[in-house]
């Protein structure tokens, strides 16, 4: 069973970091849903223009391959904070507290590095597109243009990965259970 690291009984984090944090990662989760608002439109569209006029958007699939990345990016930071990852305690359940929460600290360090380690990518990978000019089949629509969001996304993920990290050290007490 994961910790959480606030208080159980507490929906917000309770100091002003935690929640700058969890308000960037609602904004950034509440533009997610309307670029998935903005996919389900094209789609809708795409499919009427094909049943009715034989003729789909140009470029549909880009569009939503696109929209897609950056919708899941965008939700990544409000998932953690809030301790919605998925976890498979089949084995830990029956450990002591303090075995599971060195697992939670040490799973939160894996996570941070892997999200510090994305957001380098991300970056590289943005320059790389735009030095070699990438762009989309049918729309010649740039590819960098998708990496921003994304970039911004890895980024306040790793933040808030060092934030729940900080928290679950200093929550951590050795007692034997």
């Amino acid at each position: 069973m994961k910790t959480n690291p606030f208080n159980e009984s507490q929906i917000r984090p309770n100091d002003k970091f935690g929640r700058i944090l969890l308000y960037l990662s609602t904004l950034l989760a509440i533009l997610g849903g309307c670029v998935l608002i903005l996919i389900v439109i094209i789609n809708v569209l795409s499919i009427i223009g094909r049943v009715l006029f034989s003729s789909p958007l140009l470029g549909d699939f880009e569009l939503v391959e696109m929209g897609c990345a950056i919708a899941i990016f965008s939700f990544l930071p409000i998932c953690h904070l809030k301790n919605g990852n998925v976890i498979v305690d089949f084995f830990s359940s029956s450990f002591p507290i303090y075995i599971k929460q060195l697992l939670d600290i040490f799973s939160n360090l894996i996570f941070l590095m892997v999200s510090g380690f994305f957001t380098f990518r991300m970056i590289y990978g943005i320059f790389d597109m735009i030095k070699y000019n990438e762009q989309t089949m049918l729309l010649k629509l740039p590819v960098w243009i998708a990496f921003i969001p994304g970039i911004f996304s890895f980024f306040l993920l790793t933040i808030v990965c060092f934030y729940i990290l900080l928290k679950t050290i200093t929550q951590f007490q050795f007692k034997k259970m």
